[in-house]
């Protein structure tokens, strides 16, 4: 093996060539950014793990679209939790011309997933605004947790959905929906409830099914977005113009 050459462990956490705070920095970049026109375009993906043969498709798709203005990756990012993996999936999103923001799925936090993803990416519960619109990005991922009751953190989020001054409308982003079995059942009508009591909120976006479905949930005014994995090479196009969103299927 040459002197320039590693390898892996799978207990690792970082190594002298891996990436840290991606997050931080494609916020730096998103808030220093000329907005393109009176339209927000976002790019959700989700589910990424194993799919090394999709994800040049989806670089290329993503940097076709004119004027867009973000990409969400709704987790599970990688397989097993192994810095390898999500070092792969960084490098590869790097070559996206957008900032790309991604929140921690299930499969990350396994073995010492967690730690690597919060040292590559940034916390697992963050927020930021962006032309008017919150982002509330967040863990939902209950089973790694065993169903303690505290994830997700209610009363972390209910202090993000509060009214805040420049805040037009309000978007949820996280891996696990709430209709999935892989969601602490006792926290489902707290969770729904707290957005449906929410003044302007837009959507709930998700990842983890590999299914899309688009649509309300429990009565809901606003739909829950669930994006196909990159297996099925896909993505959903939120816009959001004059505080109203739309969506689309993309396939790449």
């Amino acid at each position: 093996m040459g002197c320039n050459s590693f390898e892996y462990s799978p207990n690792q956490v970082f190594n002298q060539n891996s990436l840290k705070d991606l997050n931080a920095a494609a916020l730096k970049k998103l808030t220093a950014a000329t907005p393109k026109n009176d339209t927000i375009k976002v790019v959700l993906a989700g589910d990424t793990q194993r799919s090394y043969n999709e994800i040049p498709g989806l670089v290329k798709k993503v940097n076709s679209i004119d004027n867009l203005d973000l990409v969400l990756v709704a987790g599970d990012i990688s397989e097993f939790g192994t810095l390898q993996e999500m070092d792969w999936y960084a490098k590869r999103l790097l070559e996206v011309n957008v900032p790309v923001i991604t929140v921690i799925g299930n499969h990350d936090l396994v073995a010492r997933g967690n730690e690597v993803y919060q040292r590559m990416f940034g916390e697992l519960n963050f927020s930021f605004v962006y032309r008017g619109i919150k982002f509330v990005c967040h863990d939902t991922n209950s089973r790694e947790y065993n169903f303690n009751g505290k994830v997700p953190d209610m009363e972390w989020l209910s202090k993000e959905m509060q009214p805040q001054q420049g805040v037009n409308g309000f978007i949820a982003v996280s891996h696990v929906p709430p209709f999935s079995l892989d969601f602490d059942q006792k926290l489902i009508d707290p969770y729904t409830k707290l957005f449906s009591q929410t003044d302007h909120f837009l959507a709930s976006l998700h990842g983890h099914t590999h299914v899309y479905s688009a649509g309300p949930y429990k009565n809901s005014a606003f739909p829950y977005l669930v994006t196909g994995s990159a297996e099925t090479s896909e993505f959903i196009l939120v816009k959001i113009i004059n505080d109203q969103l739309t969506y689309e299927r993309i396939f790449y």
